[in-house]
């Protein structure tokens, strides 16, 4: 209960500060709600070095479709 309710990440460590974590999403210091699934997406376009090829974007975009709908 407590890590679902608004908590500041910045206790953990500088690098933290402004981040928080509020109804099971992580919170950017921008205000940008992540889940678990756009953090794995972003992830996974620097691994492969697409960030801007948008047809390596469309490629994982479509794969985490199929997968979500597994």
């Amino acid at each position: 209960m407590k890590m679902y309710a608004y908590r500041e990440l910045s206790p953990l460590d500088d690098d933290w500060k402004g981040w928080k974590i509020s109804k099971g999403k992580l919170i950017t210091p921008d205000g940008w709600p992540l889940t678990p699934n756009r953090i794995i997406m972003g992830n996974a376009l620097i691994e492969i070095g697409a960030a801007d090829e948008l047809r390596f974007q469309r490629e994982v975009l479509r794969t985490a479709r199929v997968l979500k709908k597994l």
